[in-house]
């Protein structure tokens, strides 16, 4: 198989390249944002937006990989952003991250004072637009009960200190009629001096392999082979570990085994006749429908002495999940994935 076709997905650019970018649409979509945009990606930058997952009323877990999986924020503050939840709860994640010290964060301020965004200004549009949202969002979780009020209160003691946090730190500011053109230039120089400045040692190699498997024997033969003949082959190859795998027992300790996939641009999910005996190989499929979904991912299956035609056995994954209500839920929602990553191009061993 080619090289360079394997590892053709959505960027060119290395993944320690990403850059997520933070706007409210109504502002800067179809000008400012649009112009940014595209000059980033002609200098070799992977920007991803809230726009590359599904939108929805509340900030969902994609979104937030997204946000995690970005080296650079930059947040374009404009006068109507805090008008927006979804847009907060960015900012909210964004700023964790900050402190985590796995994101840096550049702030826009696009026709609009820092002191505005700092809320210094109590009067300003900006703290208005904020107020207005608190006040409806308080009036719907009121009418829940005590516990979504006091929720809804943390909630927004966390956009506030986000406002303030990633406001303060050192951005650049887009006066009214000003050359758009050359601030965008202004932009693309600082992200890229930014991401200069990513250390060696948090770069994620940009061809890197998961191979997806299940079973003492794959292990010692066939995947051991594979991932022998591909290391040869100068590509960077990651592995499932089944004795690590099978000792997790909470959400956490999976969603850091995910990282695995996360970080990787391709997947070899080698699938046998046995692959849903394994409840964290369907959660492992999930994910990765997930990110080739967000068009971050590739997965090649390799029907390992099967045939493809025998891939879903459906009365064995009710019987796995059960005739209750999350059992049918569950059900489904493992067999979209299992139908949408079969449906790749893949390759059958006898």
């Amino acid at each position: 198989m080619n090289k360079e076709k394997l590892f053709a997905v959505k960027s060119t650019a290395p993944p320690q390249h990403q850059v997520f970018v933070s706007f409210r649409g109504s502002d800067v979509r179809h000008n400012f944002f649009s112009f940014l945009k595209d000059a980033l990606i002609k200098n070799g930058i992977n920007v991803v937006t809230d726009e590359d997952v599904p939108r929805g009323k509340p900030i969902d877990e994609n979104l937030l990989k997204l946000i995690r999986n970005s080296r650079i924020a930059v947040v374009i503050f404009s006068e109507n952003y805090p008008e927006s939840t979804w847009c907060l709860d960015e900012l909210v994640e964004i700023e964790k991250q900050m402190d985590l010290k796995k994101l840096d964060s550049c702030p826009i301020f696009f026709e609009i004072e820092t002191c505005h965004v700092k809320l210094h200004e109590a009067k300003s549009s900006f703290d208005y637009n904020l107020l207005r949202l608190e006040h409806r969002e308080r009036k719907k979780a009121r009418q829940i009960n005590k516990k979504a009020w006091e929720d809804a209160e943390e909630r927004f003691d966390g956009w506030r200190r986000a406002l303030v946090s990633v406001a303060s730190r050192l951005g650049l500011t887009y006066k009214k009629n000003s050359n758009q053109a050359t601030f965008v230039n202004e932009i693309v120089d600082k992200v890229k001096a930014m991401l200069d400045n990513v250390s060696s040692s948090d770069i994620v190699p940009q061809h890197q392999v998961y191979i997806c498997y299940r079973g003492q024997e794959m292990r010692s033969k066939f995947s051991s082979f594979l991932r022998a003949a591909l290391q040869k082959s100068g590509i960077n190859v990651l592995a499932d570990d089944e004795e690590d795998i099978t000792r997790i027992e909470s959400r956490d300790e999976l969603d850091n085994f995910f990282v695995k996939i996360q970080e990787s641009r391709i997947v070899l999910m080698i699938i046998t006749k046995n692959h849903t005996s394994s409840a964290w190989f369907l959660e492992e499929m999930l994910e990765m429908n997930k990110r080739a979904e967000m068009k971050m991912l590739r997965v090649i299956p390799i029907f390992y002495e099967m045939n493809p035609n025998d891939m879903i056995p459906h009365d064995k994954l009710m019987e796995l999940f059960g005739s209750t209500e999350d059992g049918i839920k569950g059900y489904e929602e493992y067999k979209d994935a299992l139908d949408a990553l079969t449906s790749f191009i893949s390759t059958q061993h006898k």
